[in-house]
Parts: structure tokens; sequence; C-alpha cells
């Protein structure tokens, strides 16, 4: 994606929804590489598993393209696009039929679940992951319920805001700060000096070309029609 950024001379969400907006639609890949993972972290939190994550992203991003015109730039893009992920993880959890995963030590593949971590930041020598370790502190996530475990993800893994998830998920400041404390009490002791690990749930970016090749094919379709 670097390579594509460098070429269009753009890198801002803003920029690239206005050239997508002026017609420029391939340029909507960038945005759906830019937040495939953490839509990826978001539905996996929400209990969902590979399959039906990828689903929900697939139909989050279609919805950001749709609306995109309606965007007011009042949140930031990615705060916009997390709540309609959020809004369509709440909807299947009540009303659609999808596989419901229980943690277990051979749950992520090893194609799901990089060796090390990507952050541009990060030593990599330094970030061998643990594979039992990271399948353990999964399955301590998943034990969780999932109002706290989805607070703690968006603030812990994804970065959010106290404001931005509280905003995200319909609740106060005051409860986001409760619930995030209450999920970190109910890990394991042992595991809390790993909590903030990014590698949670990642998406392999060998999945990121076929989200974007199916979000294209949606788009193309609904405007034909």
């Amino acid at each position: 994606m670097d390579h594509l950024l460098k070429k269009i001379g753009i890198s801002s969400d803003e920029e690239i929804i206005q050239r997508v907006l002026d017609g420029e639609t391939a340029l909507f890949e960038i945005l759906i590489r830019r937040y495939n993972p953490i839509l990826y972290k978001i539905a996996r939190g929400y209990g969902f598993n590979h399959q039906d994550a990828e689903d929900l992203m697939q139909e989050t991003h279609v919805t950001g393209f749709q609306q995109l015109q309606h965007f007011e730039h009042r949140a930031t893009y990615k705060t916009w696009l997390s709540k309609i992920l959020i809004n369509k993880c709440l909807y299947k959890l009540k009303y659609g039929h999808f596989k419901y995963e229980v943690q277990n030590s051979d749950l992520i593949s090893e194609n799901v679940v990089p060796t090390f971590s990507r952050r541009e930041q990060a030593d990599l020598g330094k970030i061998i992951v643990n594979r039992e370790l990271l399948n353990a502190l999964e399955a301590s996530l998943q034990q969780i319920p999932i109002h706290y475990r989805t607070v703690f993800v968006l603030r812990e893994i994804e970065g959010f805001s106290v404001n931005e998830t509280a905003d995200l998920l319909d609740i106060t400041p005051v409860n986001v700060k409760v619930r995030l404390n209450r999920a970190k009490a109910m890990l394991q002791k042992q595991l809390e000096q790993f909590y903030s690990s990014g590698d949670l749930y990642e998406f392999n970016l060998i999945y990121c070309t076929e989200i974007v090749n199916r979000v294209f094919a949606c788009i193309q379709n609904s405007t034909s029609e």
C-alpha cells in the first residue's frame, strides 16, 4: 500500500475520501487495507469466527463506500467505520446465524496470527510471540463478558480514546473506565503484563487482498443494478 500512497501523493483519510467521491473509486482500496486489521480485531472481540469476521468486514466496507458522501468528518473515518462494524456485529448477534467460537489452544491457525508483530516502531528481535501464551490470552479474553471484552479490545488493543470508545458503544466515559478496569481484573494475573499486545486477533495481510476484491465486487454489482 505504501507504494500506492507515494504514487498518488496523498496519505490522509480526508484526501483519499475526497478523491473517491470525485470519482477515483479505485483509491478506496487504500481505506480498505488501512482499516482491515482494526475491523478484524473488533469483530473477533465480539466472538465471531474468522469467516464471519471477514463477512462483517466486507459488509462494513461496502456500507462505508455507499455512505461515504454522508461522512461529515465530525469523527475520524476510523471511528465512523468502526461504529458501522459494531452496529453490524450487534445486529448479527441478535438476529443472525453465525458460528460463535469457543476459544481453545488451536483456535487460530498459524496463517491467521503472524509470528511477530508488524508495528512500525517495534523491535522485531524482541517481540517473538510465545504461541502458547497468545492462545491462552485470547482464551482468557473470550471468557470475559462481551460488554467488558469489547471495551478492552477498543481501548487496549486498538487504542481508541475513552471518549471515542464511549461514542462507539453508546455508554458514558465513566462506564468505559469501569468496564475496562473490570475486564483487566478478570484476566489471569500471570497474563496481565501482556494485555496491550497488538498481536491479538491479528488480521494477516494474506487476507487483505481477498477482502479488497470482495468489497469491490459488491460495489460494482450494486452500481450496475
